[in-house]
């Protein structure tokens, strides 16, 4: 079992359903959790879950895709912890849909501010206390769409490929350091927005199985449990890395139905 015992951490968009987990699967394993997002009501909420009675779950209500916003908060957790340890990237706008054609510069603009400007951001403002310390792990959400899409993803589909991008770049850059930088992204996981995808037609669950060689849909602690293995000290020699969690998706290239095998 890994040990986060001593390890402070800070997720952003803590009070979503995958940054939750992620925090939850930190605090479990000993870390102090830090919450970051634009709703105090829900990061509020999360340090509940969380149990903010240990004194190992807080949360600083911020906009993480504004930079005086953002700087504000990450310097008011420098100075009541010695160091930030962990860095979980998990806030992310509404995954936009809809043909490229159709897609104005204001929704380019609105979804890259959130998913690629807050990543960038976040690893500027806690990744020089790191470089100080000489010890960091840090892991930005990206999704399997960066391998294989489908139509009416492109905005998505850029920000998540440029959250990656950044996340390899800053592995070559800061790996002497003592800082690792990975990227988890999930597949089919059940969120709220694959439910509510889930409700709208029910051969939606049925075409998801049929398509995964595991023939499951993905669970949060599928997730959040990837994240813990990369946060810990295990994986000090994975750096630069993107760990798929999709159940086989993004490797089937097979036309038939899985749930028809023996």
């Amino acid at each position: 079992m890994f040990d986060l015992t001593g390890r402070t951490a800070v997720i952003t968009g803590g009070g979503g359903a995958l940054g939750l987990a992620a925090a939850k699967a930190l605090h479990d394993l000993g870390a102090r959790v830090i919450l970051l997002g634009r709703s105090a009501d829900k990061l509020r909420a999360a340090a509940g879950e969380l149990g903010a009675a240990s004194g190992r779950a807080s949360f600083q209500a911020c906009d993480v895709s504004d930079e005086a916003s953002l700087t504000q908060a990450a310097q008011a957790i420098l100075s009541a912890h010695e160091k930030v340890d962990i860095l979980v990237t998990c806030a992310a706008a509404s995954a936009a849909s809809g043909k490229f054609e159709t897609t104005t510069l204001a929704d380019w603009r609105s979804l890259l501010t959130t998913d690629l400007d807050g990543v960038f951001l976040a690893c500027r403002a806690f990744g020089p206390s790191m470089i100080q310390h000489g010890h960091g792990r840090i892991v930005n959400l990206t999704s399997f769409h960066n391998v294989a899409t489908y139509p009416y993803r492109t905005l998505y589909n850029t920000a998540k490929s440029g959250v990656e991008g950044l996340s390899r770049a800053l592995a070559v850059e800061w790996g002497h350091h003592g800082i690792t930088v990975n990227t988890v992204a999930p597949g089919p996981i059940m969120t709220p927005r694959t439910q509510w995808f889930l409700s709208q037609d029910e051969r939606n669950k049925a075409g998801m199985l049929s398509r995964t060689p595991s023939v499951q849909i993905g669970e949060l602690q599928d997730v959040s449990s990837t994240i813990a293995f990369l946060a810990s000290d295990e994986a000090k020699h994975v750096n630069g890395q993107q760990i798929v969690v999709d159940g086989g998706w993004t490797k089937n290239a097979w036309w038939g139905d899985h749930t028809e095998l023996d």
